[in-house]
């Protein structure tokens, strides 16, 4: 495939170059080359009105969750999750979470995600909607034993089962990751043992951390230490760690997270509705983004997400400078890439790259006057990408979703409603 003259190419490459009016030849779902005049191939795309970036990737989501859009939005974390998600979610079966997932990839895919990073239940359905919909992902079963050392090995082998389920697929963009949910539901016993799988499989570590004031007094109160200085006793933040919020931090604990360096997932949108705080990201040398869950956020728009994200870091820091436009993309781009581990595959448009690409309409009114692409893209577009592809294949062509019938869908998760 040929993307010819592309109006503009935002690489995310180490220059962060943007190039203008190339074409970028495509083979085997990789980017085979980017210049000028390249030669046609079976199928050329007039790119002469397009912008064309690296496919956004949302490190922290609950994609099934979209089934909750809108069930408690008044509520603080403990609360919400106390006495409406949690109640809820006990409902929710393998099928729900197919189905909640494939509405969740659709929302994301037309906004411009071509990745996501998502710990659920029920992760063998969440896997098959990820593959129906063509999306790359990494899927964790959720881990909790509530100090219940009866539970801990059961939810270990739980956990172990699923990931087999994802292996099984042999599907090159879906991959397993360990995923223990907190240090207030996980015992010491299971973030040890979550550790010891991870490093089993070599697998990414993702959980929530230091997320609301309760839970780094209650660990303080309980374990005697800050949620992060547990976590590094115990030794899970050596390898592929990666903290979800990370709100509620001290100087100590940024230094610890710097030196080792850790990725913290900042998720301003959720934080800010459940008035959970702010994340120090200005602090932070490693950072991506992302959502959280519909239930939570309310949508899945990694577009608002970087917007968001970088006026509340100035209202927290009361300086325009605390962050920039640049740095926030960086960690819905090439960061993100960075921290799952596929900076080598995706994350810029770059040679020998996968072809994770997503087209946006250059005349877009939010786009124009374009005296500054990346602030355009942080401060004023909608999300409402044109094409997306992900390893060279259209899973968005022309504002529509390829690989399956969303209309059909959207009724059908419609009559789900009356189970919430």
């Amino acid at each position: 495939m040929l993307l010819r003259n592309c109006r503009f190419i935002v690489t995310q490459n180490e220059k962060r170059e943007i190039l203008e009016n190339k074409d970028i030849l495509i083979e085997n779902g990789k980017i085979l080359e980017i210049g000028n005049n390249l030669s046609k191939k079976d199928e050329v795309v007039d790119c002469s009105d397009k912008i064309i970036i690296p496919g956004l990737i949302n490190s922290h989501t609950h994609a099934a969750m979209n089934l909750l859009r809108g069930v408690s939005d008044d509520k603080n974390l403990q609360e919400w999750l106390n006495e409406d998600i949690w109640p809820r979610e006990a409902k929710i079966n393998g099928e729900l979470c197919y189905q909640g997932t494939l509405l969740a990839t659709a929302e994301m895919l037309l906004t411009g995600t071509t990745c996501f990073n998502d710990m659920y239940f029920h992760t063998g359905d969440v896997a098959r909607a990820a593959e129906k919909s063509g999306m790359k992902c990494f899927l964790g079963q959720v881990m909790h034993d509530f100090f219940d050392e009866d539970k801990t090995d059961d939810e270990v082998k739980n956990a172990e089962k699923e990931i087999t389920k994802i292996v099984d697929l042999k599907n090159e963009r879906i991959k397993p990751a360990i995923t223990p949910h907190s240090v207030e539901t996980c015992s010491d016993e299971l973030l040890i043992k979550s550790k010891e799988l991870a490093n089993k499989y070599n697998l990414l570590l993702h959980m929530h951390l230091s997320e609301t004031e309760k839970e780094v007094n209650d660990c303080l109160k309980n374990r005697g230490k800050r949620p992060l200085i547990l976590l590094d006793n115990l030794g899970l933040i050596k390898n592929k760690f990666i903290g979800a919020h990370g709100i509620h931090f001290n100087e100590e604990e940024i230094n610890l997270l710097n030196k080792n360096n850790s990725f913290i997932i900042y998720n301003p949108c959720s934080n800010a509705k459940l008035a959970s705080g702010i994340c120090p990201a200005r602090e932070l040398n490693y950072l991506c983004i992302g959502t959280d869950s519909v239930a939570s956020n309310n949508n899945l728009n990694l577009f608002e997400e970087m917007k968001f994200g970088v006026l509340l870091q100035r209202v927290k820091y009361n300086d325009v400078g605390a962050m920039s436009t640049q740095r926030i993309f960086d960690s819905a781009t090439i960061e993100g890439a960075r921290a799952l581990g596929i900076e080598k595959e995706t994350g810029s448009i770059e040679i020998g790259k996968k072809a994770d690409l997503v087209l946006i309409d250059k005349n877009n009114i939010f786009l124009n006057p374009n005296h500054n692409i990346i602030s355009n893209l942080v401060y004023s577009f909608n999300g409402t990408v044109s094409d997306v592809m992900i390893n060279g294949n259209f899973s968005v062509r022309n504002k529509e979703i390829v690989n399956f019938d969303l209309g059909e869908l959207i009724e059908k998760v419609e009559n789900f409603r009356e189970l919430f």
